[in-house]
């Protein structure tokens, strides 16, 4: 299931684009849940997803949906949290583990992979292709790497002293996260990485000054701060949009100040028919025309909605649809705010240890997707990409069924005392 869902994009150009690579996987990750079926209602959002599931059913009806089409839209969702459940309640051996942990880590790899031919052997810098992972859709191209980026400045942070191993290979991370966004041509990451990554580092300051490695890690961060910096704005003045208005002489806080007048534009911008094509006012758009119609806003305009040419004419929007307002079109408010409710359990709900480095990850996490889902896009719904690796690493921290592991891993990597 794992390797099938990181290696999508590869399968669905090898085949053609042929439908088939899709039901391959979901029926891969249907015969994993119903081979470990084993529903637990004490898992953390286990009664907000039960409700969840009565909600979107009602909906369907109310709002003249067939339960497939309901069924279609919502299953990545339903995917993730019923694997989150069985990951949670199932007793899982401590070399298993390691095994599903490297084998992830192995997947985070092959996107880079993926990227460098693209970009090396193709010529080609496509946003639909995302390492191997997507044909499709781009802006996992901003979430994977952004993701991948926050956990590796954690792990450094707080590691009291990293081998040249571990360097190496939180390297090889952070490179194969740049070059999927750079392959992709993704804007965002270069406004979007840096703002988390200084929200995580400014969570992390207070716990990292009770160690005794604070300097050193701050002196470490700001040598790969000057490493890294002349990427960001090689990245930017080859990024499709970010550098039109660029000569190529501009200084590096000019190129940055001209790419972030150009985000703002972007994020603002309607078309000649006054149809909103950014986030920002295509949201506030949304906002403004459900709430004039009180039917509409609690049961939706129907599953699917949003790909709907009338949809788009009724509502005035282009582009910019993100998670939260996908939902609201498609089935209403509570149907939205249960999703993220439903998530947000499940990344920060702990019935494991607390450490510092585990706080700092669930508080991260939940900012990467309450950011993605309310601001970027819809990447936490519509695929199990990102949510693959969320719900691993959280069913792991969250888990009183994996707390001895957790804290043999956590020694073991020196991040809490013998």
């Amino acid at each position: 299931m794992i390797f099938l869902v990181f290696t999508q994009g590869l399968w669905e150009r090898v085949f053609f684009f042929s439908s088939l690579i899709q039901y391959t996987i979901d029926g891969a990750i249907v015969i994993f849940i119903i081979f470990q079926f084993k529903f637990n209602r004490n898992v953390p959002g286990s009664k907000v997803f039960l409700f969840l599931c009565l909600i979107f059913f009602s909906v369907s009806v109310l709002n003249n949906s067939s339960i497939i089409r309901a069924l279609f839209y919502m299953r990545f969702l339903l995917y993730t949290y019923v694997i989150y459940n069985q990951l949670f309640s199932v007793i899982i051996p401590p070399k298993t583990w390691m095994k599903i942990l490297r084998f992830l880590g192995l997947m985070v790899l092959i996107q880079g992979g993926g990227a460098f031919f693209n970009i090396f052997i193709l010529g080609e810098r496509i946003e639909g292709y995302v390492g191997l992972m997507s044909s499709l859709g781009g802006t996992t191209a901003t979430v994977f790497p952004l993701l991948i980026s926050t956990l590796v400045l954690i792990y450094y942070l707080f590691s009291p002293k990293l081998s040249t191993k571990a360097l190496i290979m939180l390297s090889l991370f952070l490179f194969s996260g740049f070059l999927v966004g750079y392959s992709s041509g993704k804007r965002g990451i270069y406004f979007i990485i840096p703002i988390i990554l200084t929200v995580t580092l400014i969570m992390a300051l207070p716990k990292l000054k009770k160690t005794g490695y604070f300097n050193r890690k701050i002196s470490g961060l700001a040598l790969a701060g000057s490493l890294i910096f002349p990427l960001m704005i090689f990245g930017i003045m080859n990024s499709k949009g970010l550098n039109y208005t660029l000569s190529g002489n501009e200084s590096a806080s000019e190129v940055i100040s001209r790419s972030i007048t150009y985000a703002d534009g972007y994020e603002n911008a309607t078309d000649q028919y006054g149809n909103t094509t950014g986030r920002s006012n295509t949201t506030l758009r949304i906002l403004e025309n459900t709430l004039s119609d009180p039917l509409l806003f609690f049961i939706g305009y129907g599953f699917g909605a949003t790909k709907e040419e009338a949809t788009l004419k009724s509502l005035g929007f282009v582009y910019g649809i993100v998670g939260f307002t996908r939902d609201l079109i498609s089935g209403g408010v509570f149907l939205s705010l249960l999703t993220i409710v439903i998530l947000g359990r499940v990344i920060y709900v702990n019935k494991s240890i607390k450490t510092d480095v585990t706080t700092i990850v669930r508080r991260a996490i939940l900012i990467i997707f309450l950011y993605i889902h309310l601001f970027y896009s819809s990447d936490f719904t519509v695929s199990i990409k990102i949510n693959l690796i969320v719900i691993i690493i959280m069913a792991l921290l969250n888990s009183p069924v994996h707390h001895m592991i957790l804290i043999d891993l956590l020694k073991t990597r020196k991040f809490i005392k013998q």
